[in-house]
């Protein structure tokens, strides 16, 4: 079987989890490759073409804009509406034909993927041939109606959803609002949560070998039990942490004594919404969906959203966790075999 996982990773944990996939598939005699959608395409340049936005960075434009300049965002329903395939894509359909199956991952942000990824989803050609295809998520903890949502926008490109992976890793979007972050304690977490996400991979891709030609893949008790959570889940992001998120997250702000002017923020926005000023230091004019690379890329922490991340941990992305856990468990067994 030929696989292609394509997928957008924000903090590098869904470019991780697309690697456990590429693992598991390979270890059972298949073909797979990853694809970061930004190899694929100018993702910035894809967005703004029609800059599709959810309701968090829309109510944060009208709250708290950042200039006076008003952003000409999609909502979710008008980018639906609107969508059309793009000719540069049409060379998809041919080279595409050759996989046997394709997974599109994305981190969860208000239980939809990053508005990059749904942008490249609806500019996707419609394909006369139904090529198996399957979704997988990473998130912090409940991922709604995400799967449902997946399913929709693939099929109306005709594509056959046949099944769905999520798994829950570690906060890394919540690092950017703690004092500081254990790489030591966090990378064992991954460890663990990682055993766990094989195991479901596993299962998933078991149950691909058994019906390849695309029945979905039934829910397992929770799953179901995720669905339900996710209702009032729902309801208090939005209001509750929408409210948390305006007052305590969104922004852009620059300790520019800090500042290298290295230009790593701008070139890391997948929306392409960082500039210069007219001295040379990044800014922001609009809100954007949060990805939270650009604060964890800086290699000097000079930017921060809100004040509230001012100063705080930093994301340094799945591998610098793994190493730092192993590296601790190395210089303990050095140390428990000198003792002995």
């Amino acid at each position: 079987m030929n696989v292609l996982l394509l997928y957008f990773s924000g903090t590098g944990i869904t470019r991780y989890y697309s690697s456990l996939i590429e693992e598991e598939f390979k270890k059972r005699g298949h073909n797979c490759q990853t694809l970061d959608i930004e190899e694929l395409t100018d993702l910035p340049l894809l967005w703004q073409r029609r800059p599709v936005a959810l309701s968090y960075t829309i109510r944060a434009e009208s709250r708290r804009p950042l200039s006076k300049f008003p952003w000409p965002y999609y909502d979710l329903p008008m980018a639906l509406k609107y969508a059309r395939e793009i000719p540069e894509f049409n060379i998809l359909k041919s080279d595409w034909s050759r996989y046997d199956l394709i997974g599109f991952g994305s981190p969860v942000y208000a239980f939809r993927p990053a508005p990059v990824m749904i942008r490249f989803m609806l500019d996707l050609p419609r394909f006369e041939k139904e090529i198996p295809v399957f979704s997988f998520a990473t998130h912090d903890g409940a991922q709604g109606d995400f799967e449902a949502f997946m399913k929709l926008s693939l099929a109306k490109k005709g594509l056959n959803h046949i099944g769905h992976l999520d798994q829950s890793f570690i906060y890394s979007a919540a690092a950017v609002m703690r004092s500081k972050m254990n790489h030591v304690k966090s990378g064992k977490l991954l460890i663990k949560k990682s055993e766990a996400a094989r195991n479901k991979i596993a299962h998933f891709i078991e149950r691909i070998e058994s019906d390849p030609v695309g029945r979905v893949v039934p829910f397992r008790a929770r799953d179901i039990l995720s669905k339900i959570i996710g209702i009032p889940y729902r309801f208090f992001y939005s209001y509750g942490i929408d409210f948390m998120l305006n007052y305590t997250l969104f922004g852009f702000g620059i300790n520019k004594e800090d500042c290298v002017q290295c230009m790593t923020c701008v070139r890391q926005c997948p929306q392409g919404l960082i500039e210069l000023d007219k001295d040379d230091y990044p800014i922001r004019y609009y809100h954007c969906m949060y990805c939270l690379r650009c604060l964890n890329w800086c290699p000097t922490n000079a930017l921060y959203f809100s004040p509230t991340t001012q100063g705080k941990a930093r994301f340094p992305g799945p591998e610098i966790l793994l190493e730092a856990a192993e590296r601790y468990d190395e210089k303990h067994k050095r140390k428990k075999n000198s003792n002995s």
